[in-house]
Parts: C-alpha cells; structure tokens; sequence
C-alpha cells in the first residue's frame, strides 16, 4: 500500500465495502480514502472539527468519528455524498477510547477524560 497523503498520529480508522478511510490525527480535520480497486489513496472532504486520539466505526455506508482529546462530539461521514454531518455527541469526553458496532448499535468504551485520567465506562 503507498503512503497516505499526510502523515497522521492517533488518527482513527475505518472500512467501508473496499474501502479504508482515515481521518484526523495531529489534532487535524483532514481524511482520506484508500481506494483498493485503483490502489491509491484519495483525499476526502475534512471533518468539521480537528481530531486526534479519536475512535471510528462504519455504520452502514458511513463512517462515524467520535471523541479524541477534550472531545464529546460525534459526526458522520456519508461516503455516497461525500459529506460530514453532525451526530449525537457522547455523554462525557473521552480521548484515546475504543468504539465497536453491536446489533446496529455504536458502544464506546474506555480512554481518559479532558484531566487523562483513565475511564472505565462506557455508553
């Protein structure tokens, strides 16, 4: 696989059919695609708010990034309209955590608060 388009530390990840989206990193909004069937990489519209140490999940054909350090907020990724939306946000912040898709459901589980003290909840 070539090189992403930007270098990225603590981005999340996620797949969608063929398809591998990164997105944020570096406390940046920037995302792209890695596309299988041509084997290049491709940028995406931004999200709307910088991310780094956030977690990701695809929900259907969409990507959804949620938390990252200082953060609560959510948003998702269409990847038919190519575009950001907002998306409920979590009840408390969560840097560094873990998120998983059970029945239709988004459960995100652990990371450290806006004090990097360690969570042990989930939602």
């Amino acid at each position: 696989i070539p090189s992403m388009r930007h270098a990225r530390m603590f981005p999340a990840a996620a797949v969608v059919g063929k398809n591998i989206y990164i997105a944020g990193g570096n406390i940046q909004s920037t995302a792209e695609c890695y596309d299988t069937d041509t084997q290049r990489w491709k940028e995406t519209n931004p999200m709307r708010t910088k991310r780094s140490g956030h977690a990701a999940v695809s929900l259907g054909n969409s990507i959804v990034v949620m938390g990252g350090l200082g953060l609560l907020s959510a948003e998702q990724y269409n990847t038919a309209t190519e575009q950001w939306s907002a998306f409920p946000s979590m009840n408390e912040v969560r840097g560094y955590c873990a998120a998983a898709v059970l029945n239709g459901r988004i459960i995100v589980v652990g990371g450290c608060d806006r004090n990097a003290r360690a969570l042990s909840s989930a939602e």
